[in-house]
Formats: structure tokens, C-alpha cells, sequence
């Protein structure tokens, strides 16, 4: 049979239990009730920012079709034509403008050929004469590129281009007063006898 001494003991473990139970009960039911407090105050402060995006966004949609009447009036012409008409405008002014590039290239070309006509008549020689006494001077083929490098160093202050010069031979070829001999894939250019230069001019 069980002595007193023996349910002495046992109340005191079941008290013991009991207490330590008791406590953490009261710990977790105060951990429970910061973080209670704490989602209360976020909830609260999404709730106030979703009244304030609410009203703000119906505040956006007043305006917005506020202002749709505005925007069609406006897209209607005081003077009564169609919008179409005014979209056909800018396509309508697009020839002018390819004219007035023709008309200023017409321009440029006809600048450059006063200007070699002014270098005729001032005695200054023109990049054809220039090349023309290059080829003579030197009698074996030479390249555009070799004519150009040779007409930079005697006129550095002259701007000359390989391309220009390389026209310049065409045309000079095409005139008979220059031959041209293609070899692999260079192209080198020589001066015409004299009489025939002299017959073609």
C-alpha cells in the first residue's frame, strides 16, 4: 500500500508539472498576443492604404473620362475639314522635299563645274591637268592610289581623294587622253600618246 510519504512526493512532482506547464502557457500566450497587436497594426495600415489607393484611383478614372469629351473635340478641325485630310498633308509635301535635294544636288554640281571653270581661268591647274603630267612624267603604268599619294606629297595643302582621282583617270580614259591596263585584280592607268590626246581634244 502506498505510505504518506509516497503521495507526498507525487503531489509535489504533479505540482512541479503542473507549475512549469502553467508557464509556459502564460509565455506563449504572451508571445501570441505581441504578434497578435503586431498583425492588427499591419492589417490596419494595409487597410488605410488600400482607402487611400481606392480613392485615388477613382479620383484617376473621374478624370480620365473627364477628359476623353476634351480629347475628341480637339481631334475635330475648327475649320471643318477631316483629320484624314490633314494626315494626306505631310505625304503631299514629301515631293517637294525629294525636288529640293535634286535641285540642291543640280546646285552642287553646278557650283563644283564654275569653280573648275573659275581654276581655268585664274591659271591654277585642275586635278585632270595634275594627272595628266603625273602620268606623263612617270612612262610605266601607275595606280590611282600611287597618283594620289603622289599628288598629296606635291600639294599637301590640297585636299585630293583616291576616289576623285580614280574618277578623274575614268574620265580621262573615257576621253582617250589615258589608257588603262588591268592586271590581276589592280587596275593601272598610263598616259595616251600624244597624238592621239591631241586628236581627241
Amino acid at each position: 500500500m502506498d505510505t504518506p510519504a509516497d503521495n507526498t512526493s507525487l503531489k509535489s512532482q504533479y505540482t512541479a508539472q503542473i507549475t512549469a506547464d502553467l508557464e509556459r502557457n502564460a509565455a506563449e500566450h504572451e508571445r501570441l498576443s505581441a504578434d497578435i497587436a503586431t498583425l492588427q497594426r499591419q492589417l490596419s495600415a494595409l487597410e488605410d492604404n488600400r482607402v487611400l489607393l481606392l480613392s485615388m484611383r477613382q479620383t484617376l478614372d473621374i478624370e480620365a473620362t473627364g477628359d476623353a469629351p476634351d480629347n475628341t473635340g480637339v481631334s475635330g478641325l475648327e475649320d471643318g475639314s477631316s483629320p484624314a485630310r490633314k494626315s494626306a498633308s505631310p505625304s503631299a509635301r514629301k515631293p517637294k522635299r525629294k525636288a529640293s535635294t535634286t535641285s540642291g544636288k543640280r546646285k552642287g554640281a553646278e557650283s563644283g563645274r564654275s569653280r573648275t571653270k573659275g581654276a581655268r581661268e585664274a591659271g591654277v591647274p585642275t586635278l585632270g591637268d595634275l594627272i595628266r603630267d603625273d602620268l606623263a612624267q612617270h612612262g610605266e603604268p601607275r595606280s590611282a592610289a600611287e597618283i594620289t599619294a603622289a599628288l598629296t606629297h606635291v600639294l599637301p595643302d590640297r585636299e585630293i581623294k583616291a576616289t576623285v582621282v580614280r574618277g578623274t583617270l575614268e574620265s580621262l580614259v573615257a576621253k582617250g587622253q589615258a589608257h588603262r591596263t588591268k592586271q590581276q585584280r589592280s587596275v593601272f592607268y598610263s598616259a595616251a600618246a600624244q597624238g592621239a590626246a591631241d586628236g581627241t581634244a
